[in-house]
């Protein structure tokens, strides 16, 4: 960590003073006119910029803020104008810059406590900056590490065990006198064994106890979480609440984080028809939009109730035990799941980024420089959530007992703990 920092201090010192001479920059490509992202620039290398070049980059990043990102409640979802042109102005004087130091501008000025929001590069050696937490706490700049190969989903890592493609599989029954469902991920591309999820909830709640294991799951399609926990309950449950960004910018930018998905290789055979149906949805609707004007609008849903397709109440107790790896669609799981008498959740605080999902991905003009960002807000209906904090557990568990107490408290008697 120490030596993340001095690489980043030491970058942005060079930042402020005289760099030897460099060859001159090669002409950059002309600004498209769309967000939709090449299929050849989907994971091209980026590229240094003049400084001219940083700031047309900066007002590209502006455009895709202002007409995609769904932003967090109560905050701005752009910088105050003041500031932006600060910034603009220090890209202008500066002769070049390199994409990592340009990511981490951008990173500094776009910053809220979003746990999606992220900048960063593919190619060769790809960088991923999350815009929050940084590494040197409050008031210092985002942090990578010297090699600057960051591809993981978070800064710690902690989902890779969830990714499509484990070889333990997404999903796993572990049998027992309880029984517990290892959910390792909520990704669309291991849609066939997510559509197993409504059977096994339908064994599970006839057993007297059970556990649902969601640590490292780092979330994905929320249609399969509210699935599994439909068939959990005949409960009446109160919905998230959500705010769509609908606009031309907003599909474009989805499209584009899928289909880059599918140039890395990261969607098997079997779920690429899925990816393919998708994304063709996702460019109809974002030239449909662009042909009216482009402009930006939201759809806000509160106070959704849906019932439970459970033919009677949850007959025992349900242990959902998560860590800081449950994050996205795997908090928006516990936010219903955790409305349902006999449930209980235990182990660690999980990550906190539900607040902004459904995330969008936009390539800058010149640089290559990237930005991932929430078009679509959630709200959790009991309002126990905060972004970058998450949901605290009712019962801590931590390390290698986790499982164990997990199990402990759902063969408990006594009233669910809260």
């Amino acid at each position: 960590m120490v030596a993340h920092g001095r690489w980043i201090a030491a970058l942005l010192f060079a930042a402020g003073c005289a760099s030897p001479p460099r060859p001159s920059l090669p002409p950059a490509p002309p600004a498209p006119a769309s967000f939709r992202i090449a299929a050849a620039d989907l994971d091209r290398d980026p590229r240094d910029v003049s400084g001219p070049e940083a700031a047309e980059d900066l007002d590209a990043a502006v455009r895709a803020f202002d007409q995609a990102y769904a932003g967090l409640d109560g905050l701005p979802r752009l910088p105050l104008p003041g500031t932006i042109a600060a910034v603009r102005a220090r890209l202008v004087a500066r002769a070049r810059w390199e994409p990592a130091e340009l990511a981490i501008e951008l990173a500094a000025l776009f910053r809220v406590p979003d746990g999606h929001l992220a900048f960063g590069y593919g190619g060769h050696a790809p960088l991923r900056l999350a815009a929050w937490p940084w590494i040197g706490g409050e008031g210092s700049s985002p942090a990578a590490p010297p090699s600057r190969r960051v591809a993981l989903a978070f800064p710690d890592g902690s989902a890779v065990a969830g990714a499509p493609g484990d070889p333990r599989g997404a999903v796993e029954l572990v049998p027992g006198k309880v029984p517990r469902l290892v959910l390792r991920t909520l990704d669309s591309a291991a849609a066939a064994e997510l559509e197993r999820l409504p059977a096994l909830a339908r064994r599970l709640r006839a057993a007297p106890a059970f556990v649902v294991d969601l640590r490292g799951n780092g979330g994905g399609n929320y249609q399969y979480a509210e699935r599994f926990v439909l068939e959990l309950t005949d409960a009446r449950l109160a919905r998230l609440g959500e705010r769509e960004v609908v606009s031309a910018a907003a599909a474009a930018g989805r499209a584009n984080s899928a289909r880059r998905r599918l140039v890395r290789g990261e969607v098997p055979p079997g779920a690429r028809a899925l990816f393919e149906v998708h994304i063709a949805a996702l460019e109809a609707e974002a030239a449909a939009l662009e042909a009216e004007g482009g402009g930006r609008r939201e759809i806000v849903t509160e106070g959704g109730v849906v019932r439970g397709l459970a033919p009677g109440p949850l007959a025992g107790r349900a242990v959902f035990l998560v860590d800081r790896g449950c994050a996205s669609a795997c908090e928006m799981l516990l936010a219903l799941a955790r409305q349902i008498p006999g449930v209980v959740v235990a182990g660690e605080p999980t990550r906190g980024s539900m607040a902004a999902g459904e995330l969008a991905l936009f390539r800058l003009p010149r640089s290559g420089v990237t930005v991932s960002l929430g078009t679509r807000g959630f709200r959790d209906p009991l309002g126990d959530f905060v972004e970058t904090r998450g949901f605290l557990p009712d019962v801590p568990a931590t390390g290698r007992g986790a499982e164990a107490e997990a199990e402990r408290v759902a063969r408990s008697r006594g009233p669910a703990p809260k």
